[in-house]
This record gives structure tokens, sequence and C-alpha cells, in this order.
């Protein structure tokens, strides 16, 4: 057959739609996979589950796919804290989307890290994930709330953190089917991973309560949060006085262990992960990168590699640091550390690029979440530490935080 010029040019355009319609439908496929709704708590405001602003928290969700009905992710949204008049009224200009829900969108899409549906980098590929929205501002503990005159403004804030992670238990119970759960991973990066340190106790005992009996354990991504002071002339609270502030300014809801084991007005240390850590319960999973890109550029303002003298010394002692707090962390529980300059790995790809003697955050949390020997703190099969000896040396550490 001789196709005339008008012949050519229609198999070309035919071609080209038909090359259009594969990507439109493999792009709906894709995008419809990875499809979050937002949820807000039912009666939110009179649970208290109500960001600082007042309006109704709430969560993004995916149910599962096949083989997974029975297995439950709900991972906490990070993004730091405010912990005084002047940086909650900064917050709420700079970040308001952080304090308050009028600005969230009805959907988002997460496909990376522990959100991913590839069955070959992801144990929870086919779970019901549920991507859980910062806006208390409280390292999700608060349990109050505040009123004052800022700028001759009336200003009240609510801080109902801890209410949010009671009825977001309550509401994937009662309405999203988790009774019927024999897997659970309560999990958060950031301030999130903080939120895990400090509920995962609570969490534990109230899906007891509720009358759970399956696995549960946590994870805690960039939630390790050390005593950082800032560098000579870096002009910001250190995290113990934004802690100590923050405490009671939220009301903040911590660990009745680690409260009574630090008494005289200093349970705010319990924000702290390595003073929290030893009172905590239930089986948790730590990450911490040992050059922490928020510690490190928040309290530092360090050039990426650090160069001065100055920093150089100030982020070798911040590794320092995160290391020799890693003595305590034993079976049953787990550790991943490598040293790279980065932060949260649960949400992104680093899950699985990052390699420590060749095994991936994803890989060792994986069979640690699963395994169920009773292994002794004599024997930390599920600790990885790199000791590898320069900035940001961790085979794949991320680039493009420099």
């Amino acid at each position: 057959i001789k196709l005339t010029t008008t012949g050519q040019t229609f198999v070309i355009m035919f071609n080209t739609k038909l090359s259009l319609l594969f990507l439109f439908i493999f792009l709906h496929f894709v995008y419809s996979e990875s499809v979050y709704n937002l949820y807000f708590y039912e009666n939110a405001v009179e649970r208290n589950a109500i960001c600082n602003d007042g309006t109704p928290a709430g969560f993004y969700f995916r149910p599962a796919t096949a083989g997974g009905e029975n297995k439950f992710v709900f991972h906490l949204q990070g993004g730091a804290w405010c912990y005084d008049e002047d940086s909650c009224y900064y917050r709420n200009q700079t970040q308001n989307y952080l304090m308050s829900s009028n600005t969230w969108a009805k959907k988002q899409y997460f496909s990376e890290g522990i959100f991913s549906q590839d069955q070959n980098s992801n144990y929870w590929y086919n779970a019901n994930s549920i991507y859980v929205q910062y806006c208390s501002s409280d390292n999700w503990s608060g349990n109050g709330s505040v009123s004052y005159n800022y700028n001759n403004q009336n200003v009240h804030w609510e801080f109902r953190g801890h209410s949010i992670v009671k009825s977001l238990v309550e509401d994937l119970w009662n309405k999203f089917n988790m009774s019927s759960a024999s897997e659970i991973l309560f999990s958060g990066c950031s301030a999130g991973g903080q939120g895990v340190v400090v509920n995962a106790d609570f969490v534990n005992e109230y899906l007891k309560d509720l009358g759970y009996n399956g696995l549960y354990k946590s994870v805690a991504d960039a939630g390790w949060l050390q005593n950082v002071v800032p560098i000579e002339g870096n002009n910001i609270y250190s995290i113990f006085q934004q802690m100590q502030k923050g405490y009671a300014l939220w009301n903040g809801t911590i660990s009745p262990l680690c409260a009574h084991a630090n008494p005289f007005g200093n349970a705010f240390y319990c924000y702290m992960s390595p003073y929290a850590y030893p009172y905590i319960k239930t089986p948790i999973f730590i990450q911490a990168e040992q050059y922490d890109t928020y510690q490190l550029t928040t309290y530092c303002n360090c050039n990426k590699p650090p160069q001065t003298t100055q920093q150089i010394a100030w982020v070798d002692e911040l590794r320092e640091g995160f290391v020799s707090s890693f003595s305590q962390i034993s079976s049953p529980n787990g550790l991943y550390s490598a040293a790279c300059l980065h932060h949260c790995s649960l949400e992104d790809n680093s899950y699985n690029t990052i390699k420590i003697n060749g095994v991936s955050f994803a890989d060792l949390l994986h069979k640690w979440y699963t395994d169920s020997s009773s292994y002794t703190s004599n024997n930390d099969p599920y600790k990885l530490i790199d000791d590898c000896n320069t900035f940001n040396c961790s085979v794949g550490c991320p680039s493009n935080n420099y």
C-alpha cells in the first residue's frame, strides 16, 4: 500500500493520539492508586480534634489493595512547633497550613518511601495508608488553649495534639475498619517522629482498651530530638529552651513514667528523645541521620558542607552527640543511623537508596517489624550505625541537600 502525504500524516496523528491515550490510562492508573482523600474527624470541635485556629483537624486516607486489608499504617506529619507568642505569630504568618485546615486540598498524592505501592521496595505497599495532617504545633502532645494580646490584637490558640491522636485512633477503628486489623504500624517524621515518641505507649494502651490484640509497633523517623545548643552567634533558643516554653504553653501530655523520672519542673525533658526513650514500653524503631538537616541548618546556619573551623567542630560535636546517645537503644527495639545530611527518609526514596553495609532503612524496618523472636539486649540484629569518617559519607546519601 502506498501512502500519500495525507495518509502519512493520518498515521502519525493516529499513533500520537494512541500514545497519548495509553499515557493517560497509565497516569490515571498510577494516580488513582496513590490518591489520598481528606477526612475530617467526626464532631471534631466537640472532641477537641482541632487545629490551632479551631478549624477541624483531619487526615488523608488511601484504602488497602488486595492482600493488605488487615494492615494499617498511620503516619504523623512533621513541621516543627511554636513555643511562645513570637514564634506562633511567625508560624501563622508563614506556615498557616500548619495551624489551620482552611487551605488543605481535598486530595493528596503520596507515592514514595513508606507510601510506595511497589511491593519490592515497601512491605506496607498494599496497606491501609493514612497521612495525618499536623496543625497543632505542639509535637502532637498538647491538651490546652491560650489567649493573649499580641501587637494590640486578641489572639487565641488551641493546642490539641493529644486529642487529635486519640480521635485518629477512634475514627480509624470505628469508621475505617481498623477493628479488623492484624497489623498496625504507628509512624511519624520529624515533629511527627516526636509525636510517636510521645504517644507510642498511649496509642498502644488505647488500642488494647478497644480490644486490639494484633501486632503493633512504632517507628520514629528524624524524631531523635537532641538538646542542641546553637552555634555561637546564632540568635535562636536552644531545643532545651523551646521545649521548656512549649510544654507550658501547650499544657503538654507526656509519658507519666518519664515525667515522674524528671520532677521539679523538668518534665519537658521528655520531649528530648534520649530522655524519653528509657520509658517507652512499646517496641519502637528509631531512624536518625547523624547530620540531621533540621537540627544542623536550624542551629548552625552552616555551609553545606561546613567549611569554617567553628562550623566543622560544631557539626562533629552534633554527630558525636547522636552516636553516643544511641548506646541506650537495644532489643527489642531497632535503630538505623546513616551519616547523611538528610531528614525524614520514610517520606522519600532515600528509604531504599541509603545503605549501611548494603542494607537499606526499608529492609531493616521490615525485618524488625515482622520478627517476633525473643532476642536479648546482648544481640541487637536490628541496630545499624554507619561509622564512615567524613561528612555525608554513607552510601546513597542524597546530594540535593547541598
